[in-house]
């Protein structure tokens, strides 16, 4: 049987080599490598999003049965969000289960065709509401208010947007920008 000492005395002789090993590589020094490439720009850690819905009276849309358009104030809609950021616009479609629908939107239905758009500028957005049948133009006259939401994404480009969510999914959309549905 082999005695405490011994056994201490073979352990410490297992253990010496990674000991000095340990030490060895602790103290090693050189020159500076080479400066690496530029990675991409990533998000900062703060996103500015802001959500809002307008509700479109019939009596705030011009046109005639060629289209009609309604023109929303959002102030929000800055140079540099026009430039550098994003603004969706997304309907509100009643029927259950409710959802909001990316626009451009088209509705399809035997030989009618209901189509909405929007155009943003720096202060506002133009809606746009058309519907032909059977290939004419004959767009009535809006009855009903509709309701629009708007999401303003300040400092995306909206082609960083598009790699990092699908926008035609606003629930996805809301998730990431952490906006309440």
């Amino acid at each position: 049987m082999k005695s405490s000492k011994l056994r201490l005395k073979e352990k410490t002789i297992q253990i010496f080599p990674f000991v000095l090993l340990m030490l060895l590589f602790s103290q090693c020094t050189g020159p500076e490598g080479p400066m690496g490439s530029d990675g991409l720009d990533g998000l900062d850690g703060n996103n500015f999003t802001y959500s809002v819905i307008y509700d479109i009276d019939p009596s705030e849309w011009v046109g005639d049965e060629n289209g009609y358009n309604a023109f929303i104030d959002v102030p929000e809609i800055t140079d540099d969000i026009y430039y550098n950021g994003a603004v969706l616009v997304y309907r509100l479609i009643e029927t259950e289960p409710k959802s909001f629908n990316i626009l451009p939107y088209t509705y399809v239905d035997d030989s009618l065709v209901v189509y909405m758009d929007f155009d943003a500028y720096v202060g506002g957005i133009d809606l746009i509401y058309k519907e032909v049948f059977d290939g004419v133009n004959d767009t009535p006259v809006p009855g009903n208010i509709m309701s629009f939401k708007v999401l303003i994404i300040e400092g995306i480009p909206l082609a960083t947007l598009k790699g990092l969510v699908d926008l035609n999914d606003y629930h996805a959309i809301a998730k990431m920008m952490n906006i309440k549905p």
